[in-house]
């Protein structure tokens, strides 16, 4: 393997819109996409700082319809 210093690593979202550095060469976890630029491991990490906002899994956030016809409580 080579020197992590000079590995080119990527940004990586999954299904619950989660986002997370992962290195170019290995194999994407399941369920995992490359979403934008490349870089260094450090790069990254401030690009994800800057640019992407922690939100809650999108399992949690998504509407399953199960109070669609309900009424708000007084």
């Amino acid at each position: 393997m080579g020197n992590i210093e000079f590995a080119e690593f990527g940004i990586v979202v999954n299904e619950e819109q989660q986002f997370s550095v992962w290195p170019t060469h290995l194999r994407l976890p399941p369920g995992c996409r490359f979403a934008g630029p490349v870089g260094t491991n450090l790069e990254m990490q401030v690009l994800i700082q800057q640019q992407f906002i922690e939100t809650t899994p999108a399992t949690y956030i998504t509407p399953d319809g199960r109070f669609r016809n309900s009424q708000q409580a007084d």
